[in-house]
């Protein structure tokens, strides 16, 4: 009897849920792609499950402290939080982290693309990128790019441009976008590499160039920026952002925040808000966001061994 009234209870908590204010921690800094995206579909999430997402920034290590604190949290749909690709697919592959990628987590959905550059200022002596690639041959060691983190695609897609080309080349993380195009506008260092939205007012405004295109497709504002691939690379910079919760959590709870989350990225207003940053919500189930998380840390399992960075 007892068995069955904690079951019976179990499930009318769920059916209620959420009942009070969702915890949403953003696993990278304010301003940057992720903080812009997770808020304003917090905005459209909290209407649809009728209780306030209350947003908090907790970056660094490439993603991995934010989605560390999430791993922790009690798994009752409470709290959720923002998750970068690499901090479950690559990351957990070079170094001991204090999660296990595929057991400590709840997919919830996948919200969002990334979409990535090598930029510089306007003033920088390389105009193209084969005036960039044929300075550091000439000059090697000498020449610092900026990433998001070790372990991130922004740095690993430039290390295995370095080693694809034989660059020698140095590698600058920093804690998060904005901190990283405040090092380039700064001028700590002349190349990085970034998501648009850490940098779309910046080119705008004619403070940074983009030099290529390290994602799949041409970005519209640098009509003339070439793609990598149209350079000649057999590879791109693919990422995502998605929604994480701790393992165990109800799955009547998960399916209520996977619901609210589809609902959020096809909002018109979401949609218009997001492509004012050129940005494109895509939206995938917690489960097929799990399965392409079993095909990216295989595939980068393999980068990161041809580049013999992965842990010991």
């Amino acid at each position: 009897m007892v068995i069955v009234c904690v079951f019976s209870f179990m499930s009318i908590a769920s059916a209620e849920y959420p009942t009070k204010p969702i915890k949403l921690i953003i696993n990278f800094s304010p301003g940057g792609t992720s903080d812009f995206q997770a808020r304003i579909l917090a905005e459209k999430v909290e209407k649809v499950l009728g209780q306030p997402i209350v947003a908090v920034n907790k970056m660094g290590a490439g993603g991995t402290i934010g989605v560390s604190e999430v791993s922790r949290a009690k798994p009752d749909g409470y709290t959720i939080g923002t998750c970068n690709m690499p901090a479950l697919c690559i990351i957990p592959q070079m170094r001991d982290l204090p999660y296990d990628p595929f057991k400590s987590f709840t997919h919830i959905c996948q919200a969002l693309p990334y979409e990535y550059a090598v930029l510089v200022r306007p003033n920088a002596p390389w105009k193209t990128w084969e005036d960039l690639v044929n300075d550091i041959k000439k000059n090697p060691g000498t020449v610092t790019y900026g990433s998001v983190g070790t372990g991130t695609t922004n740095h690993l897609t430039m290390a295995r441009i370095g080693k694809t080309l034989g660059l020698n080349w140095i590698h600058v993380p920093f804690k998060g976008g904005t901190r990283e195009t405040a090092a380039l506008l700064g001028g700590h260092v002349p190349i990085i590499n970034n998501t648009k939205v850490s940098v779309v007012s910046a080119i705008r405004a004619g403070k940074i160039r983009v030099l290529m295109v390290t994602s799949k497709n041409k970005w519209s504002f640098a009509p003339d920026a070439p793609t990598m691939l149209e350079k000649g690379f057999d590879f791109h910079q693919e990422s995502y952002m998605s929604i994480i919760a701790p393992a165990g959590m109800p799955e009547e709870a998960r399916q209520k925040l996977e619901d609210a989350f589809k609902a959020a990225v096809a909002d018109e207003e979401v949609v218009k808000k997001s492509a004012k940053m050129y940005l494109a919500p895509e939206f995938a189930t917690g489960k097929n966001y799990s399965a392409k998380v079993d095909r990216l840390y295989s595939e980068w399992g393999a980068i990161l061994k041809e580049l013999e960075l992965l842990k010991k």
